[in-house]
């Protein structure tokens, strides 16, 4: 006798078992997933000691719900936190394949579209003060024309930490940038490398960047390498990012993006008010602009503040289960 179906999540959840609730949503083509049900909770004083615990507690919850057979490389997940600034709303914990990265920019856009749409915080409507280990960052949400709904983040200083680094790779010599935007990325002329910015050549980007990340981590921890080349979709540059962890991203990533603006400001390539489009190596677009510049300030360089806009939308809602 075939036993009746009791229906999905009626099986009873055993000792052993984990159950993880998640929202998940695509953010400028890159894949984000909202921890909402199941997750710990998180305790510290500052974000940085909230880092920390999920660093040392929290591996278990990052492999379940990024790695395979449930996620992928170029899944990057969020984690909702009490705030430990006095006008924040909350906090965000940022993770992915390889690890638990300092902020990501898809993360808090993905995070915030989703909490406000799902009343995850209360008394917020559109705009929301973010802490996260890298500074706090203010997210502005708009409706978009689309089902997607516009988020534009305003945050941590960008600014130039090298310029025109010289990289023994192999039997050549290349040129990168070093820049802040929230992480350390270096940032190269694709044309220069010899690799054309496309995606049958993925291959050969990821092995670049995690050769120039090899070359300069030993005296700069940097969190990826950003390869730049002209637009093709009415952007003003299209770039190409391979992550710690060997990742390809797809999304033109928002720390990133303010990284390279940093270095095309010091080059003074973006003009006040304009609107910097950066263009991912799948197509999809973050819209940046340059909200305030300060000058140099003893040893500290020339920073700017940009304001980073992209759209995201819900694209699931998952329950997971772990041993």
């Amino acid at each position: 006798m075939v036993e009746r179906n009791r229906g999905i999540g009626a099986r009873p959840v055993t000792r052993s078992e984990q159950r993880i609730n998640t929202i998940d949503a695509e953010v400028a083509g890159e894949a984000v997933r909202l921890v909402v049900g199941g997750g710990p909770s998180v305790p510290g004083r500052t974000m940085t000691a909230k880092l920390h615990w999920i660093q040392k507690h929290g591996r278990d919850l990052r492999r379940l719900l990024m790695l395979e057979p449930r996620g992928h490389a170029g899944m990057h997940g969020a984690l909702l936190t009490e705030p430990v600034s006095p006008n924040a709303h909350a906090g965000v914990l940022s993770m992915h394949a390889a690890g638990f990265p300092f902020v990501s920019g898809e993360g808090i856009i993905g995070a915030v579209m989703i909490a406000l749409e799902q009343k995850l915080l209360d008394g917020v409507e559109d705009d929301v003060i973010i802490d996260t280990p890298a500074g706090p960052f203010r997210a502005l949400v708009r409706p978009a024309d689309t089902r997607a709904t516009n988020v534009a983040l305003t945050g941590v200083p960008a600014f130039v930490h090298e310029a025109g680094l010289p990289l023994r790779i192999g039997t050549r010599t290349i040129t990168v940038d070093v820049a802040f935007g929230g992480e350390l990325y270096a940032i190269a002329d694709s044309e220069a490398i010899g690799i054309p910015i496309e995606m049958s050549n993925a291959g050969a980007l990821v092995r670049m960047g995690r050769d120039i990340i090899k070359a300069i981590e030993s005296t700069t921890p940097i969190q990826g390498t950003i390869f730049t080349a002209a637009p093709r979709g009415g952007g003003d540059l299209r770039s190409a990012t391979v992550l710690d962890g060997e990742v390809l991203r797809r999304s033109p990533g928002v720390t990133g993006t303010a990284a390279l603006m940093a270095v095309l400001d010091a080059m003074g390539l973006i003009g006040e008010g304009h609107q910097f489009t950066h263009e991912s190596v799948i197509g999809t677009t973050l819209r940046g602009t340059v909200m305030k510049r300060q000058g140099q300030i003893g040893d500290r360089p020339p920073t700017i503040i940009p304001m980073i806009e992209g759209s995201a939308s819900i694209t699931g809602f998952h329950e997971f289960v772990g041993d």
